[in-house]
């Protein structure tokens, strides 16, 4: 599976997000945090707000947070708002790119079968879950101390 960078940077801002609860972010200390260009960082943000995933205040205390509650969003739901293509091969894609065997070759139902069910896992999983199972983030992103050794 193969993730366009649209859809990336829109994971890894949630997930910074998440992690980074009330005290936000902005648009800079993302892109920083993940080496992204700002530029396009901002487009994505921009359609997270439309989406009304994240919340942008502005002023000294401003900067970027979540818009919704992590155990409201799923991984599945998002990858549809963000790939609306998603394909997991070119026939299965919008427009079928011309493929002279489209509607009798057998591997399209095998791929369109795989798709269902890694969707039908993606579904059963939520923001929430994937703050709860990252641990660590928070320390690599340099938004808090590192824990101590164990």
């Amino acid at each position: 599976m193969r993730l366009t960078t649209h859809a990336d940077l829109c994971f890894r801002t949630l997930i910074f997000l998440g992690v980074a609860k009330s005290d936000g972010a902005t648009i800079p200390q993302i892109a920083a945090a993940f080496g992204a260009s700002e530029h396009h960082l901002r487009k994505v943000v921009q359609e997270m707000g439309r989406l009304n995933l994240v919340r942008a205040t502005r002023g000294r205390s401003g900067g970027l947070r979540l818009a919704v509650s992590p155990a409201e969003v799923t991984i599945g739901g998002l990858l549809r708002l963000f790939e609306p293509e998603f394909a997991a091969a070119h026939c299965l894609g919008a427009g079928q790119n011309g493929c002279v065997i489209f509607g009798a070759c057998g591997l399209q139902n095998v791929f369109d079968e795989s798709l269902r069910a890694l969707f039908v896992v993606l579904d059963r999983y939520t923001l929430a879950d994937v703050l709860d199972s990252s641990r660590g983030v928070a320390a690599k992103l340099g938004l808090s101390a590192a824990p101590p050794p164990v």
